[in-house]
């Protein structure tokens, strides 16, 4: 499954797709908000590759015509299936969500930058983590977005005075493999950009070492942390274990080794902690629970009980 996004790609299931739609929204999809709830549900629990990519086509689109249609933000962030992180001083709202195939091995992420004071048009995120050119050194643009469904947001100041934006998220990798990401997001002028050097070792060696991102790779089924961690006032992260993984075709993996180690503010910069001992344990933030009913009888896309020996 690769979702284009081209008519091309749904050709053959769009006709009979569209008649029902059309039908359903006839009836009960008065709003744009009631679309995005059935477009949402059918690209989240569909069992159908094609249905859930048809249906997150038109989830994109018309939560894109949403936004352009200055709604208000206590309407935008009650909306299912997607994040919407607010920072302190409320100057925009960053969305995202994802796809992911019915047998969870394929995950594409989209998001949008979003002025609730119209001060900027919204800015659509263009996943690009399967680029290679998405590194913890480098700094992307919107356009070429380190693609992740985020948990969290925190402000900071950088060295200059100017406030940044700590992110923290989830890319669902591939079938066998997630990846944890704290990201910083900043802005010059309307313009947002993702990475800023501003993890390392030491402030001397920042302009040459700093890394803009950190990133964690780890197997799916290992519990990870990675947050800011308010009682410690540290970002607080599992120190990782590479390990043969036990799943057949996983590979090279990673798994907690059970001792953490983080991040400090300091003047700016986040200064690596290389040990911090943790004496309670943090609920895990992920990404959003699935919503599948898997103890009752399976549905087809209109919610009516299917026999599965036909």
């Amino acid at each position: 499954m690769k979702p284009t996004f081209r008519p091309t790609t749904l050709i053959l299931i769009a006709s009979f797709l569209i008649a029902c739609i059309g039908e359903i929204s006839a009836q009960q999809l008065e709003s744009k908000m009631d679309s995005l709830y059935f477009f949402g549900d059918v690209m989240s629990n569909a069992r159908m590759d094609n249905h859930r990519l048809f249906a997150a086509e038109h989830f994109y689109k018309t939560f894109e015509d949403l936004l352009n249609e200055d709604p208000s933000l206590e309407e935008l962030i009650d909306i299912p299936f997607i994040s919407s992180q607010v920072p302190k001083d409320s100057s925009f709202v960053l969305f995202t969500w994802r796809l992911a195939s019915e047998d969870q091995s394929e995950f594409y992420y989209f998001g949008h930058i979003f002025s609730p004071t119209n001060e900027f048009a919204p800015i659509a995120l263009h996943d690009r983590m399967g680029s290679g050119r998405i590194t913890q050194y480098s700094t992307q643009t919107p356009d070429n977005w380190p693609a992740a469904f985020y948990y969290n947001i925190r402000d900071f100041e950088l060295p200059d005075g100017q406030t940044a934006y700590l992110l923290f998220g989830i890319n669902e990798y591939s079938r066998f493999n997630r990846i944890r990401i704290m990201d910083v997001l900043y802005r010059e002028g309307n313009n947002f950009y993702f990475g800023y050097p501003v993890f390392g070792e030491d402030h001397a060696s920042m302009s040459r070492r700093g890394k803009t991102r950190i990133m964690m790779m780890y197997s799916y089924d290992a519990p990870v942390f990675l947050n800011y961690d308010k009682e410690y006032e540290l970002i607080v992260m599992n120190v990782m274990d590479e390990m043969e993984g036990i799943h057949p075709n996983q590979g090279i993996t990673a798994i907690p080794s059970g001792e953490y180690h983080g991040y400090r503010y300091e003047d700016g910069y986040w200064i690596y902690v290389p040990e911090i001992v943790r004496v309670r344990s943090t609920p895990n933030p992920g990404p959003p629970p699935e919503t599948k009913n898997r103890t009752g009888p399976r549905r087809d896309l209109f919610g009516r009980p299917m026999d599965d020996n036909r």
